[in-house]
């Protein structure tokens, strides 16, 4: 009897095994299952999130843009950019590329403004 229930628990152990083979577990499906945690309402298109990073380095390089001017050059509203903007915020995957984006932007400016005060 015992040999017949071993045989049992191997062919059941073999049968639940590709289930959790590495191979199910590639970039696409991980990628998909984090698209399905945002909902469709906060998900945003890639040139919306582009206009948003647009408007936030125009302002910290001329730091007297208000956002009406930094939005409008965008063909954004005031309304339109803190709508995207509170699309963005719920959006954790989007709101660390436009942190990361921002971050590159600031850092780069930085770079060219010192560069700029040193030949002076």
């Amino acid at each position: 009897m015992f040999p017949r229930f071993a045989l049992v628990c191997a062919v059941a152990i073999a049968a639940t095994l590709p289930a959790f083979s590495i191979a199910s577990a590639t970039p696409r499906h991980i990628q998909i299952a984090q698209d399905e945690g945002v909902a469709d309402e906060d998900a945003v298109p890639t040139d919306q999130v582009d206009k948003y990073i647009a408007v936030y380095s125009a302002m910290q390089k001329n730091h007297s843009l208000s956002v009406a001017d930094a939005a409008s050059k965008q063909g954004l509203t005031v309304d339109q950019f803190r709508t995207l903007e509170d699309k963005i915020g719920r959006n954790p995957i989007v709101h660390q590329r436009v942190l990361d984006a921002l971050k590159a932007s600031s850092s780069n400016g930085k770079m060219a403004g010192s560069g700029e005060n040193k030949s002076k």
